[in-house]
């Protein structure tokens, strides 16, 4: 029976150039069997998984004939439901593996499949490999992931090869930006060692730091309980056991006792007195994952330890943000909190779409009722992080590289992010925008209308389209195109031609009227805006609506006559994602030539 290779906790990553490094996912170590006749996942305690991940055992049964030759193979790895390339959803494949039913199995294995992520190749053929070095076995899994095109990632795959990096800088700031679990390092002449734990693979978890109260202690077991502050008084948070020394543990329980108040022969309460930090990988009320005591914090009041904090602390902030009048109402109700740490969790996806372009952006610094302004410039308090590149009359255009450079730009108002068509070293647009906007919300059945027309006109001529709501009244499709297959001429002839075939065939609902008072109640099909120096807005940039609407991607059969724009909102789109995952997530491997 396969008993994986096991890694040691470690607080930093080796450094050399003996050590190579890979992202730490959360989900379940899995090894898959897969012979000509028969494909079996099984967990590292020897439990079989193949009936709770059907869509792992499908795509392999799929693509087994590019292995063939290659088979039997046993690969070691993560299973994992992915946020993005390097972020894992640890509770989605926590609730496939309690799941029974195969109706509900199924059901769910197809609405968020999961992702079979390889580390190692264990056999191949009839050899295994145990006794070769980590590089050997992973020039094998290469060849190997090139013979099922999964050497680069793509969502549509069930199985991916993880990406090796050589530099633990460049991984880092990844880690970072995903919120990753952590960084595995791995010696690069490291044997397969089965089962055991090993200094040749060593982990640093990406812990949360947070802080709360406590508020109880169970001698019976040795958990401190912890609570938060509320408008109420405080109420529970989780439990934590373990980082204490010898010496704080024994200062904080003789204070208990003496302080306490004994329940019961274990349980001792607690006044809400001793502030601590915790570190954890998450924190929902009542469950603290892997939590383990950081250091006591003298410098709190108990009342500081709130919900909002702890919001603060999960969404782990750039230490050079100041985060400045948090409680500020950028919206009806939203504050500047909610707003960064919105940004914080879009970020990935947002960044994605906005690095490396000229940044238009619209700033409301005292919220979205009160005076606003567009900026493009560099302003001369920036810190000396945000990169720029030269513009028109002597100016610096700003650009948008990091995360912290866009929590800055939120710390300072910026709600809106709009970008032009091109990057800044390519005079050719990298894709084609159709900006599709109704006179009103009434009229938005309109705009579903002409998606749906356009994707399959576009989808005829061998592009890919992908929609989204532009986070007011309309829809937007981007259809991504290969480097400098197309001028921005090119791409105005295309379009204008796109926008009067159906003018044409339905000029009662369409129109290019350029004129708002000409257009009446018909969809304006705005292809004149893609050109150069014009912008749209950025998928997930927040528009300013009360009701704090984000111009949010969608999935085709989404786009129906139930659509909503307004379903699509600072408080909706961050769950949506985890649920459901990035519609935009693959563009960028869709690319297309006309």
């Amino acid at each position: 029976m396969w008993k994986p290779m096991l890694t040691t906790l470690v607080e930093d990553a080796p450094t050399g150039e003996e050590w190579v490094y890979e992202v730490k996912y959360d989900g379940f170590r899995c090894g898959i069997e897969w012979t000509s006749n028969n494909i079996r996942l099984w967990s590292r305690n020897g439990n079989e998984l193949t009936n709770s991940f059907p869509e792992i055992v499908a795509w392999c049964r799929e693509n087994q004939h590019l292995v063939e030759n290659q088979l039997p193979l046993f690969l070691d790895g993560e299973l994992a439901v992915l946020l993005t390339e390097f972020q894992s959803v640890f509770s989605l494949v926590q609730q496939r593996g309690r799941l029974k039913a195969a109706e509900k199995i199924q059901a769910i294995s197809e609405k968020r499949p999961a992702t079979f992520v390889i580390f190692d190749l264990i056999q191949l053929k009839e050899r295994t490999l145990e006794r070769e070095d980590f590089q050997s076995r992973r020039k094998k899994l290469e060849k190997l992931s090139s013979l099922l095109k999964i050497d680069q990632f793509a969502s549509e795959n069930r199985l991916y090869q993880i990406r090796i990096f050589q530099s633990l800088a460049d991984i880092q700031a990844l880690i970072t930006l995903h919120q990753s679990e952590g960084i595995v390092a791995k010696h690069k002449n490291s044997r397969y060692s089965h089962g055991k734990r090993t200094d040749q693979w060593l982990k640093v978890k990406n812990y949360r730091w947070i802080e709360a109260v406590i508020t109880g202690f169970n001698t019976d077991n040795d958990y401190f309980d912890l609570s938060i502050a509320n408008k109420d008084g405080f109420e529970f948070l989780g439990k934590v056991k373990n980082g204490f020394s010898k010496e704080e543990k024994n200062t904080l329980t003789t204070f208990i006792q003496q302080h306490g108040k004994k329940k019961n022969q274990f349980y001792w309460d607690v006044p809400p007195s001793i502030c601590i930090g915790i570190n954890c990988l998450d924190a929902t009320m009542g469950d603290l994952r892997e939590p383990s005591f950081r250091q006591f914090h003298f410098d709190l009041l108990p009342e500081q330890c709130t919900r909002d904090n702890i919001r603060v602390g999960l969404a782990q902030l750039p230490a050079e943000l100041e985060l400045s009048k948090p409680e500020k109402r950028l919206y009806p109700d939203v504050t500047k909190r909610d707003y960064l740490l919105y940004l914080r969790k879009v970020a990935p996806f947002l960044l994605a779409r906005i690095k490396n372009k000229r940044l238009t952006m619209i700033r409301y610094p005292d919220g979205i009722s009160a005076h606003f302004f567009y900026q493009k410039h560099l302003p001369n308090y920036a810190p000396e992080y945000i990169q720029t590149v030269p513009g028109e009359d002597e100016e610096q255009d700003i650009l948008c590289q990091d995360l912290r450079s866009l929590l800055w730009f939120g710390n300072h108002g910026s709600i809106e992010f709009h970008v032009p068509f091109q990057t800044i070293d390519s005079g050719y647009p990298d894709e084609m925008v159709f900006d599709l906007d109704p006179p009103s919300l009434r009229e938005f059945p309109l705009a579903v209308k002409a998606a749906l027309l356009i994707k399959d006109m576009v989808a005829y001529q061998g592009f890919i389209p992908f929609v989204k709501t532009s986070g007011k009244t309309g829809l937007q499709i981007h259809i991504p195109l290969e480097e400098k297959s197309m001028s921005f001429d090119q791409t105005r002839t295309f379009m204008e031609a796109v926008a009067n075939i159906f003018v044409e065939r339905y000029p009662e609902s369409f129109t290019t009227e350029r004129l708002i008072k000409n257009r009446g109640k018909r969809l304006y099909i705005d292809y004149v805006q893609h050109a150069p120096g014009k912008t749209i807005i950025a998928p997930y940039s927040l528009r300013a609506t009360n009701e704090a609407t984000v111009a949010t991607p969608l999935y085709w059969d989404e786009v129906n006559e139930k659509l909503n724009p307004k379903d699509y909102t600072i408080k909706t789109v961050p769950p949506r994602l985890i649920e459901m995952g990035c519609p935009f997530q693959d563009m960028w491997n869709n690319r297309k030539k006309p």
